[in-house]
């Protein structure tokens, strides 16, 4: 059995903290850092029955450009639903009609950031709106099978994308 003993603020930031947690596990104690996270929003903008739009940009922490579905944190007082139309007419200059698909915790092992992921569809062009400011975004057009094999090799190396796209992809061939 797992028992909470003490939780403790350690780092309090703009989108995460992190706290110290101390629970009693098979009669030890064991203590865990535990990054208290935002939700987020993830989208599958779907063009047509081919095409997808994913999205470029520099990610600090990997040290390198990855290739990914439009994604966000909720902010505070909007819905996922909100969450996700701010962010896909921030990120690609699009809004659509949404349908869930799923959610799923990122990195729970150390993370409570639940992220909600629709897919996006009837798709109208907007003017973009300026989003972080630290995001260089590259909006990328990809065939739907590409992005596929993208997942497969490798080469789509963000947890949220290739869950998203895999598990649309997987949907989309069901219900054939």
């Amino acid at each position: 059995m797992i028992k909470l003993v003490k939780s403790k603020k350690i780092y309090v930031g703009k989108s995460w903290s992190l706290r110290l947690d101390k629970f009693r596990f098979n009669d030890r104690i064991i203590e865990k850092e535990i990054v208290e996270h935002l939700p987020s929003v993830g989208m599958i903008p779907i063009l047509d029955n081919e095409n997808i739009l994913l999205v470029s940009q520099y990610r600090i922490a990997a040290r390198k450009n990855l290739l990914e579905i439009p994604a966000g944190k909720i902010e505070q007082g909007e819905t996922p639903r909100q969450a996700a139309l701010r962010e896909m007419a921030e990120e690609i200059g699009y809004v659509g009609t949404l349908v869930p698909l799923l959610k799923i915790y990122l990195a729970p092992g150390y993370d409570t950031e639940l992220m909600y992921i629709y897919v996006a569809t009837d798709l109208k062009k907007i003017k973009r709106r300026r989003g972080d400011d630290d995001e260089i975004i590259t909006i990328k057009k990809i065939k739907i099978s590409t992005a596929i094999e993208k997942c497969i090799s490798g080469q789509v190396e963000d947890s949220k994308s290739i869950t998203a796209i895999l598990t649309y992809a997987t949907i989309k061939s069901i219900s054939k």
